[in-house]
C-alpha cells in the first residue's frame, strides 16, 4: 500500500483531490492531510508517507520551501508540485529542487492515475531494492532490518530456501555462472509464483558463494507440503541448466529478523549434507534430530592397497584403486564432506611416502577440486592429474616439471592459440599435465592475473580487432571468440572495455 499526503491550503481542492485518488482505483491510502508547509513537514516525520502531493504557494511554508527541506535533511521521499500557476519559474525551480512530478490545476482523475502509476512504479522498485539490501546485511551480519522497512510488508511467518548448485564452492575460478540469468529466471517464474497466495511475497536474494541463491518468503501462513512441492519443481527445472542442485529449507519463523541463525544453520547443513554430485532437498527441522549418516571410509585393505602401489611405484594400479572407490562413493551418494576427509586421508599415505612436507597446499587442492567439479568424472579427472604429479616426484625419471616461468609462458601461448575453442581452466591444466589449482596459483603469481582472466582478456582484445576491422557481425565475432552464447560474450565485453560491442564499434567508426 502507497501512502500519500495531501498539502493543500485550499480544503475544496484538498477534499477534490483526495476523491480523485479514490476514483483512480489505486493501491492509494491518503495517510493525511495539511493546510501548510510546516504541518507537512511534521506530518510526513511521523506518518512517514511514500508521497507528497503539495501546492506550490502556501502560508507559513511554501510548498517548494518544504521540498528544499526535505532534500537538505535527506527524507526520502516522492514529491509533486500542484499549482495553479501556468508560470515556467515555478516549474524551473521545482525541476532544480528535484521535484519527481508537476500537476496543473484543475486535477483531473487520468492525470492523477498516471502519476500514481508512474511514482508506484518507482516506489516499488526502490524498496524491493532496499529490501533486498537489507535482507542480505541481516542475513550475514545480523543487521536488523529498520522498522520503516519492515512496515512496508506485511506477514504472519517467513521462511527462507538456500538454492546451491552442483559442489558447495568454497572457491572458484569462475567470474559469474554461465547461466545466471536463466536461474533468475527460474527462481523468479512461475513455479515460485503459483504456490504464493494472494498479499504473500518473495525476494531473491544472492547467497555467500558464486553458486548460491535465496529465496525469502514472506506468508500468510506455511505448510510443509506447498514449500516441499515448490522445491521439487525447482529443482526439475533448474536440473535442466546444471547438474545437480541441492535446496534446504528452513523452518518457519515469526520475524524475518530470526532467519539469520535459520540461514546460518542452513549452511550448516549444506556443509555436513550435501552430497557430491547429486540432487537432493534438505530440511532444517530434520537437520540436530535425525542421526548423521555413516561415514564412508577407506577400509584398511584399501589404504594397503594403495600403500603397495606406493610402494611398488606402480601409479597406473593405484589409479584404477581409486576408480573404484570413486564409483562406490557415487553409488552410495556420499556427502562432500565425507569424501574430502577420504580423499585427504589417501593424500596423506602419498605424502608419507613421498616424504613432501607441503601438506597443506595438496590439501587445499582437494578442497578446490570439490568446489569446482560438478560430476565425479570430473573429479576423477582432476585427482588422477594430481595423483600423476606425486608419482613423478617419486619416480626421478618421470619427473618432468618445466622453469614455472617458461611453463607460464607456454600456457599464455596456448591461449593465444587456442582462444576461440571453448576452453577452460581444466582444458588447459589436462593439455600441460598439471592440476587446475596449480597452474592457477602458478599463473596469478608470475602474471598476476588468473588464468581465466588472462583468456578472457585476450578474447575481448581480438573482438576488439574484429570491430575494428571488419564487418563481422556480434554473432560472428561472438563464435571466433570462444563463445558458445552472445549475452555471455557482451557482458565481458562490456565488463573489461565500459562499452557494448555496438558501442565499441560506433565510437571507432567516429574516429575512422
Amino acid at each position: 500500500m502507497i501512502k500519500v499526503l495531501i498539502a493543500e491550503d485550499q480544503v475544496l481542492i484538498q477534499k477534490d483531490i483526495c476523491k480523485k485518488i479514490e476514483k483512480s482505483e489505486k493501491n492509494v491510502e491518503i495517510a493525511g492531510t495539511a493546510m501548510n508547509g510546516q504541518d507537512a513537514y511534521e506530518k510526513i516525520l511521523t506518518l512517514h508517507p511514500d508521497i507528497l502531493i503539495t501546492d506550490i504557494r502556501m502560508p507559513i511554508q511554501t510548498g517548494l520551501e518544504l521540498i528544499r527541506r526535505l532534500k537538505e535533511e535527506n527524507i526520502s521521499i516522492k514529491t509533486v508540485i500542484l499549482s495553479g500557476y501556468r508560470d515556467f519559474a515555478y516549474a524551473k525551480a521545482a525541476i532544480q529542487l528535484g521535484v519527481d512530478e508537476y500537476l496543473l490545476k484543475p486535477v483531473s482523475v487520468e492525470d492523477l492515475r498516471y502519476v500514481l502509476d508512474t511514482l508506484e512504479e518507482k516506489i516499488l522498485s526502490e524498496q524491493d531494492y532496499s529490501y533486498q539490501q537489507a535482507l542480505y546485511r541481516m542475513l550475514n551480519s545480523g543487521t536488523l532490518i529498520p522498522d520503516y522497512l519492515l512496515n512496508t510488508i506485511r506477514y504472519t511467518v517467513c521462511q527462507l530456501m538456500l538454492i546451491n548448485l552442483n559442489s558447495c564452492a568454497t572457491f572458484s575460478f569462475q567470474d559469474w555462472l554461465p547461466y545466471e540469468n536463466e536461474l533468475e529466471e527460474i527462481l523468479k517464474g512461475p513455479v515460485v509464483n503459483k504456490y504464493l497466495k494472494k498479499g504473500e511475497t518473495v525476494h531473491l536474494c544472492s547467497g555467500n558463494t558464486y553458486n548460491q541463491k535465496l529465496l525469502v518468503f514472506f506468508l500468510n501462513r506455511t505448510t510443509e507440503e506447498k514449500l516441499d512441492m515448490m522445491a521439487l519443481e525447482l529443482q526439475k527445472q533448474i536440473m535442466k541448466i546444471t547438474d545437480a542442485v541441492t535446496i534446504c529449507i528452513s523452518k518457519p519463523v515469526c520475524s524475518v529478523n530470526n532467519l539469520a541463525a535459520e540461514y546460518k544453520l542452513s549452511k550448516t547443513q549444506l556443509t555436513n549434507q550435501l552430497i557430491f554430485a547429486h540432487s537432493a532437498i534438505l530440511h532444517n527441522r530434520e537437520f540436530l534430530e535425525s542421526s548423521q549418516d555413516p561415514d564412508v571410509t577407506l577400509q584398511d585393505q584399501q589404504l594397503e592397497n594403495f600403500r603397495f602401489c606406493i610402494h611398488t611405484q606402480n601409479p597406473n594400479v593405484l589409479l584404477e584403486h581409486l576408480d573404484d572407490f570413486l564409483a562406490l562413493c557415487d553409488q552410495k551418494r556420499t556427502t562432500q564432506k565425507q569424501l574430502g576427509n577420504c580423499l585427504k586421508q589417501l593424500l596423506h599415505i602419498c605424502f608419507d611416502s613421498t616424504g613432501s612436507r607441503n601438506l597443506s597446499s595438496k590439501e587445499l587442492e582437494i578442497d578446490e577440486y570439490l568446489s569446482n567439479c560438478k560430476t565425479y568424472a570430473e573429479l576423477k579427472l582432476s585427482l588422477h592429474l594430481l595423483f600423476g604429479q606425486l608419482f613423478r616426484r617419486k619416480i626421478p625419471n618421470l619427473t618432468t616439471s618445466a622453469n614455472p616461468e617458461t611453463l607460464v609462458s607456454e600456457v599464455k601461448e596456448y591461449i593465444r592459440n587456442n582462444y576461440g575453442r571453448d576452453i577452460n581452466i581444466n582444458d588447459i591444466a589436462i593439455h600441460f599435465a598439471i592440476t587446475p589449482a596449480y597452474l592457477s596459483r602458478l599463473f596469478k603469481k608470475h602474471s598476476d592475473v588468473r588464468p581465466i582472466e588472462y583468456l578472457t582478456s585476450y578474447r575481448i582484445s581480438q573482438a576488439c580487432d574484429y570491430f575494428a576491422h571488419s564487418q563481422l557481425t556480434v554473432r560472428e565475432v561472438t563464435e571466433l571468440c570462444g563463445y558458445s552464447n552472445q549475452f555471455y560474450f557482451s557482458k565481458a565485453f562490456k565488463l573489461i572495455t565500459s562499452m557494448s560491442p555496438s558501442e565499441y564499434r560506433i565510437q571507432h567508426q567516429e574516429v575512422e
